[in-house]
């Protein structure tokens, strides 16, 4: 599967078509339109390194981004819209932050409900 990795980006995490239209797809949509497994797709995003596990485990704020071009979507056109993505891509290529440490995410979570007076 040849794929470009700006437009895999654009379609698994912005729901960005191609053509630049905003469509939710799920990886079975997304491999479908591509004429491949879901398993090809996943492949294809860990070579450019964006499988979701790599994405998850990092501080980029995508599901802002993803708000973002979702409120955009409404009433910016298409070009727009593959711009956007773009920028947003090269934002997550550069993006320089840290790992996630989700074991001291959920310490912090549990902390802050017993000081709240939860459980």
């Amino acid at each position: 599967m040849k794929t470009d990795p700006l437009a895999l980006f654009s379609m698994y995490y912005l729901g960005l078509t191609p053509e630049g239209e905003y469509r939710f797809a799920n990886a079975n949509k997304i491999a479908a339109k591509l004429s491949c497994t879901v398993d090809d797709l996943m492949g294809a995003l860990r070579r450019h390194g964006l499988h979701p596990d790599t994405v998850l485990n990092t501080d980029f704020p995508m599901a802002r981004y993803q708000v973002d071009v979702q409120l955009a979507a409404d009433d910016r056109g298409p070009d727009w819209l593959r711009d956007f993505a773009e920028r947003i891509y090269n934002d997550f290529l550069n993006h320089t932050g840290k790992t996630r440490d989700w074991l001291a995410e959920i310490e912090r979570e549990k902390r802050g409900e017993r000081e709240r007076g939860g459980s």
